[in-house]
C-alpha cells in the first residue's frame, strides 16, 4: 500500500514539474514563435487597395502619378496626422476615402478652390456629407449600365466626343441641383440614344468654378485609375485639369483621408509600420501582451521584489513595554507594577548613598537611618510611607502617584 502511494506521488511530481516546464522562458518563447509562425501560415494574402498611388493593380493610381511626375510636376501625399493643404499646391485629387471630412476640413477645402486651387473630386461617397454640403455636388444612389459617355460641350477639345465603358459595370451619376453653377461635361446616353434633355442626364463629369478656382466632378467610375487609363483613355480628360496648374507647380493627393487612420496602402518601412499595418505584427503585440500579464500574474517581474525601508523596520523597544503594561492593566494585576517601582526606590536610593537594595523593607530603613550623608526626618518618613503603601496593594491611580513620588524623592538627593 505504502509503495503504491509512493508511486502515485512521484507521477503526480512528475506532471506537476511537466506542467512548470511550459512556464519556463524558453518554453514561453518557443509558444511565442509557433504563434508567429500559425499567424503567418493563416494570414490571407493582401486584397488591392483602391486609389494607392504606388499600386499597378487595376484600382491603383501608379500611373497618374508616373505620368504627372514625367510633366515635371512636384506630386506629393498629404499623409501627416493632421488635414493640410500645402502652401504652394495648385492641383489636388480627392478619392472616395475611409475617413470622412469634418465640417472644418471641408470648409478649409473649400476656401483653397476659392483662392485659385483646382480640385479634382471623385465622389463624394454618402458619408462624406460635409464634402457635399461644401460643393454641392452629390452621388444619385441609382446605378447605370449606359456604355457610351458622350462630351457635351467643349470642354475637352483634347478628347474625343464619346468615350466607351463596360456596360457591365455599374457606374453612379452626378446630382446637381444643389449647384446650378456646375456644368455638365460628360453625360452616360445608352445605345438606342442620340439627343436627351437637359434634365433626363446622367451626368458623370462636371465642372464648377468657385471663386478664383475650379472644382471638376467626376463620378467613381471615371477616376483615372491605371484601369481606366489604359481600357478607357481617361488620360484624355487630365489636360483640362492641368490647365490651371502650371508647370512645375505641386500636386497634391489626399492620403490623409483616403486611407484614414490605419494607413493601409502605405509603404511599410518601419518596425512600427510592421506591428501597426499587417496582421502578423498584431499578433506580435498580442502575444507580448498576453506573455506580459502572464508573468505579471505568476509573479516574474524585474527580479526578485525588493523590501522598501518600511516594510523590514524592526519594531520600538518602547513597543514592548506599552504592550506588556496593556495587557497588566486589562488583567488588573498590579502587584508585579508595585514590586517594581519598589525595588526601583531600593536601587535608586542604594545608589545614592551606599546601602544594600536587597535587604528588607525594614532592614533597609534601618540602613537608611545610619547612612552617611544621612536623610532628613521627612525624606525617612516618605521612604517608609511608600514601601508601606507598595505592600498594599495599591490601585492604578496609587501607582501613578508612587511612581512620581519616587522620581521627586529621587530627584531632591543627590
Amino acid at each position: 500500500m505504502n509503495e503504491q502511494v509512493l508511486s502515485m506521488r512521484g507521477r503526480f511530481s512528475a506532471i506537476f514539474r511537466q506542467g512548470r516546464a511550459w512556464t519556463t522562458p524558453p518554453a514561453i518563447a518557443a509558444i511565442f514563435v509557433l504563434m508567429i509562425l500559425v499567424a503567418l501560415m493563416t494570414t490571407p494574402p493582401p486584397e488591392p487597395v483602391p486609389y494607392d498611388l504606388d499600386a499597378a493593380h487595376p484600382e491603383g493610381l501608379l500611373a497618374l502619378r508616373l505620368w504627372l511626375e514625367a510633366l515635371g510636376y512636384d506630386v506629393r501625399r498629404n499623409d501627416g496626422l493632421r488635414f493640410t493643404i500645402p502652401d504652394k499646391a495648385r492641383l489636388m485629387f480627392v478619392y472616395p476615402n475611409q475617413l470622412t471630412y469634418t465640417a472644418e476640413e471641408a470648409d478649409r477645402l473649400r476656401r483653397w478652390v476659392q483662392e485659385g486651387g483646382t480640385l479634382a473630386l471623385i465622389g463624394p461617397g454618402e458619408d462624406d456629407r460635409a464634402l457635399v454640403e461644401a460643393f454641392g455636388v452629390a452621388l444619385n444612389p441609382e446605378l447605370r449600365y449606359e456604355r457610351r459617355m458622350v462630351q457635351l460641350l467643349p470642354l475637352l477639345p483634347e478628347g474625343r466626343s464619346v468615350y466607351l465603358r463596360n456596360w457591365w459595370s455599374p457606374i453612379q451619376t452626378l446630382d446637381l441641383s444643389e449647384a446650378p453653377q456646375a456644368t455638365p461635361v460628360l453625360a452616360l446616353i445608352g445605345a438606342s440614344e442620340d439627343t436627351a434633355s437637359i434634365d433626363d442626364l446622367k451626368i458623370v463629369v462636371a465642372a464648377q468654378p468657385l471663386g478664383e478656382g475650379v472644382v471638376w466632378h467626376f463620378a467613381p467610375g471615371v477616376d483615372f485609375s491605371n484601369g481606366a487609363l489604359r481600357e478607357f483613355a481617361h488620360g484624355e480628360l487630365t489636360p483640362a485639369l492641368l490647365r490651371t496648374t502650371p508647370e512645375g507647380s505641386v500636386v497634391v493627393f489626399d492620403s490623409y483621408h483616403l486611407f484614414g487612420f490605419s494607413r493601409f496602402g502605405e509603404r511599410i518601412a518601419t518596425l512600427q509600420d510592421w506591428l501597426y499595418r499587417t496582421p502578423t505584427g498584431w499578433a506580435t503585440l498580442f502575444g507580448l501582451v498576453i506573455t506580459g500579464v502572464f508573468w505579471a500574474l505568476s509573479g516574474r517581474r524585474l527580479g526578485p521584489p525588493v523590501a522598501s525601508a518600511e516594510e523590514i523596520r524592526r519594531r520600538e523597544a518602547a513597543e514592548h513595554v506599552r504592550a506588556m503594561a496593556n495587557l497588566y492593566r486589562r488583567a488588573h494585576v498590579h502587584a508585579a507594577l508595585a514590586q517594581h517601582h519598589a525595588h526601583r526606590l531600593k536601587v535608586g536610593l542604594a545608589r545614592r548613598l551606599g546601602v544594600h537594595a536587597d535587604l528588607p523593607d525594614e532592614d533597609f530603613l534601618e540602613a537608611l537611618v545610619s547612612a552617611s550623608p544621612s536623610m532628613s526626618e521627612a525624606q525617612l518618613n516618605a521612604v517608609r510611607t511608600m514601601l508601606r503603601k507598595f505592600s498594599e496593594h495599591p490601585d492604578e491611580r496609587e501607582l501613578v502617584e508612587l511612581a512620581g513620588d519616587i522620581d521627586t524623592l529621587l530627584e531632591s538627593i543627590r
